[in-house]
């Protein structure tokens, strides 16, 4: 017989377990106010439009303005190789946009995710699959936060799940999930 959850630990009269300290502090915050790494700078080309598939179409005017940058400038402000970018691409772990002429342009978003790769892969150990199954787990977690805020009617209650995601994701050193 399934029973419906009811409330919070609180209104069941559960004590509240804190979740494990994480080993390494993640950066300050993952939903693009990070600082940004040296010489990257908020103004650039018009942002990319987003299309169905989450890909976005280089070159289309939007209403914001976001940095782009080609392969060779995300690598020296990143600090690292582009055959390294192009291996997190083939692995699907980001999506640069492509221009018609098929160069790759890194948004900020392209550049706060692989700063988040190496956060995951030099102070937390993970290697490219831990990497992937990290950053799936995030994405999981986000969906997962939105459908139980979402079926209640209570904005405590939804407010609270949203609440104890972001804790959860804390401990483990990652992101907190996109509302």
């Amino acid at each position: 017989m399934q029973r419906r959850w009811a409330g919070t630990a609180n209104a069941m009269n559960i004590p509240a377990e804190p979740y494990p300290q994480p080993a390494f502090a993640a950066p300050q915050d993952w939903n693009g106010d990070t600082p940004a790494p040296a010489g990257l700078s908020a103004a650039g080309p018009p942002a990319a439009e987003s299309r169905a598939d989450g890909r976005r179409d280089a070159g289309a005017s939007g209403p914001e303005m976001e940095g782009v940058y080609i392969i060779s400038v995300a690598a020296r402000l990143l600090e690292m190789h582009p055959q390294t970018l192009r291996k997190y691409e083939r692995l699907g772990l980001i999506q640069p946009v492509r221009t018609v002429g098929m160069l790759r342009l890194y948004s900020r978003a392209d550049l706060h995710k692989v700063m988040l790769i190496r956060h995951l892969m030099d102070n937390l150990g993970l290697n490219l699959a831990g990497v992937e199954f990290a950053l799936n787990l995030v994405n999981n977690l986000s969906v997962f936060s939105r459908r139980l805020a979402h079926s209640t009617d209570d904005p405590d209650l939804a407010a609270s799940i949203r609440e104890e995601v972001a804790l959860l994701c804390r401990s483990l050193s990652l992101p907190g999930p996109v509302q």
